[in-house]
């Protein structure tokens, strides 16, 4: 998997700093989407397991609504879903560029899984509008999609958490060996257990309150998917500060700040918050809550990312301030040539030279007698073969002679420093 490498060039402290607001902005559009379609699939597939081969039971009915319910167009599948991956694979290519981590190769897996499992979950989709399928079919894409699904993840869970680890970047020389340490769990367990919990949410939201999807539905059926979805929401809600305090306590000092912490007191507020929601909501069948409970989760959601976002960089900051200054040394390597390049195209006029001359050096110079600096004819000879030395000198003059004050900086362009010296240098030859 070197080729992968290959794939990158160094990128520049721009590039770098834009970079971590790219892939900030893909976390928010891609996780909100693949925890939907995650928990959707996963209850449609463990209810469509409960109806056995009963088509049109109360439990293959419920498994109809998750899936069409929290499962949008195949077109979002792709932008949302892969879409994403891709992106993010590309620029933490940049963002890691020459680091002995396993990043793009993560990366690399897991976009091929999500697309997998994707693609799966479609087609399992698709199963529940045709006239006749068999069981075994739906049940396998199903079970197959969440399979790829959950694979992926873990693999993401695992790059994540190596990404958090700086100190054993150049240690783990072998990416399986930190498959199962306690932060890739706790992250791992968190990411399913939010992607459960905003499920049940969002299908009290798209069910009832969503105006596309106001159904007419008989009220036993109702107060059934409302109180489902309300208790798979909470369920998975009263669990998140536990596995918030597993993450945080796991997480190496590195990546650990008073941003980290103040965002996480925020996420478990809201969740405190969302708690004593859905429980009204499943007491007393309020599906109005549906929409502020909703709300509430995706803002949750933001702020779970933004910590996340916020110990990453905390813990890729030396690596990227190295980043930063190779990139601003390349630049300056490259600003220099491009100044040697400009200046030796520079062509020097004799006309220009003795302007020069007559409004700057005349003041102090003159060829055979002394005025201030010492006369030409004593000291142009040694430059004769090496007119460059000479102006490198009428750039950055330096004291010479003690007999002789120091000359002082001109401030000449480049086409007059060339000038200057060319005239010097021609009438140093007539003098003689």
């Amino acid at each position: 998997m070197d080729f992968l490498n290959g794939f990158f060039l160094p990128p520049s402290a721009d590039h770098l700093h834009l970079a971590k607001y790219i892939i900030l902005l893909v976390y928010f559009i891609h996780i909100p989407f693949v925890s939907l379609l995650l928990g959707g699939t996963f209850f449609s597939v463990f209810f469509r397991l409960l109806s056995g081969k009963q088509t049109e039971s109360l439990y293959w009915r419920i498994s109809r609504d998750f899936i069409e319910t929290l499962v949008f167009r195949k077109t979002a599948g792709i932008i949302l879903g892969v879409l994403p991956i891709l992106v993010l694979t590309l620029l933490e290519g940049q963002v890691f560029y020459d680091a002995k981590i396993y990043v793009v190769h993560f990366l690399f897996y897991t976009t091929i899984l999500v697309a997998l499992g994707i693609t799966s979950v479609y087609f399992y989709q698709s199963t529940f509008r045709m006239a006749d399928v068999h069981p075994l079919l739906q049940l396998s894409s199903g079970m197959g999609g969440l399979l790829f699904l959950f694979a992926g993840y873990f693999i993401f869970s695992v790059n994540s958490a190596l990404v958090l680890d700086p100190g054993r970047w150049a240690t783990v020389t072998d990416p399986t060996k930190f498959l199962f340490s306690w932060n890739v769990i706790a992250r791992f367990l968190h990411f399913i257990c939010a992607a459960f919990a905003v499920s049940g949410v969002a299908l009290v939201f798209f069910f009832f309150n969503w105006k596309e999807s106001l159904k007419e539905i008989d009220e036993s059926y109702r107060d059934t998917l409302l109180k489902l979805g309300g208790g798979i929401g909470l369920t998975f809600t009263l669990l998140q500060p536990l596995l918030l305090f597993w993450n945080l306590i796991t997480l190496p000092d590195p990546a650990l700040s008073l941003g980290v912490f103040i965002s996480t007191i925020i996420v478990l507020f809201l969740i405190m918050f969302i708690s004593l929601l859905l429980v009204r909501l499943v007491k007393n069948a309020e599906f109005k809550l549906g929409t502020n409970i909703f709300v509430l989760f995706v803002i949750t959601l933001v702020f779970m990312i933004v910590s996340d976002h916020l110990a990453r960089e905390d813990a890729i900051q030396n690596h990227t301030r190295l980043l930063v200054t190779r990139a601003e040394g390349v630049a300056a390597e490259i600003e220099s040539e491009r100044e040697r390049a400009r200046a030796a195209s520079i062509q020097p006029d004799l006309a220009v030279g003795a302007a020069v001359f007559k409004n700057q050096c005349s003041a102090c110079h003159g060829f055979e007698q002394k005025i201030v600096g010492p006369p030409y004819n004593t000291v142009l000879s040694k430059y004769q073969d090496d007119p460059e030395k000479l102006a490198e000198f009428v750039r950055n003059p330096y004291k010479v002679d003690e007999n002789y004050p120091a000359m002082p900086k001109l401030g000449l362009s480049e086409k007059e420093i060339k000038s200057i010296v060319a005239y010097l240098l021609k009438e140093e030859e007539k003098q003689k």
